[in-house]
């Protein structure tokens, strides 16, 4: 099946919503506990496209979304500007299709036009399976918070895992939105190889 990466526009928001509400109400995979509808997910787009990335993966036969992901603000003190935390979110229909990894992918490329140079993951103790897909992506654990969670009956452990998508310089340029220009360049390269992988 082909798909296509493309930034979010707030028309998405019921798709993204409605991809992202089994993950809040069935599983410990997030820890929010009420699902957010369309009309807060038309915020979320909005406010995270400002400073930084929120993508779609598309199905590219009927244009319906798939697959989302983002990244985010770390911490919210000025020395934390450089590193930001990403999420990923794909309809179970459409997992192990290689669809991640390219959403991944894109993100982290996008996350460089911004000047990141560390990127952050949050996963919950127990999800092996993320463990594993951000292990073959370069991440590493760098740590672990107990019982620091409760959801769903049981308390739970997160797990950090990070990965460094550009030198830790002296004097780094200020964190910034990237260009729409570079974006829309950097996305046809990003659809144009994951085609070819497709192929």
């Amino acid at each position: 099946m082909p798909y296509r990466i493309r930034i979010a526009t707030p028309a998405d928001a019921a798709q993204v919503a409605a991809i992202y509400a089994p993950f809040v109400r069935d599983t410990v995979i997030s820890f929010e506990t009420e699902v957010p509808d369309a009309a807060e997910f038309e915020r979320r787009i909005a406010d995270i496209g400002a400073r930084y990335a929120f993508i779609v993966a598309v199905d590219g036969n009927t244009d319906a979304v798939v697959g989302f992901a983002y990244n985010h603000e770390f911490r919210s003190r000025p020395a934390y500007d450089w590193s930001s935390e990403i999420s990923i979110y794909l309809a179970p229909e459409h997992q192990g299709r290689g669809l991640g990894s390219a959403l991944l992918e894109a993100l982290e490329e996008l996350m460089r036009l911004q000047g990141i140079r560390m990127a952050e993951s949050c996963i919950t103790d127990g999800n092996d399976a993320s463990v594993a897909f951000h292990k073959r992506h370069g991440y590493h654990l760098c740590g672990k918070q107990k019982a620091c969670g409760y959801k769903l009956g049981q308390w739970l452990s997160v797990l950090w895992l990070e990965k460094q998508l550009l030198p830790c310089d002296t004097d780094p340029d200020p964190r910034t939105a990237p260009d729409p220009d570079l974006v829309g360049a950097l996305l046809e390269r990003v659809n144009r190889r994951f085609a070819e992988s497709e192929a």
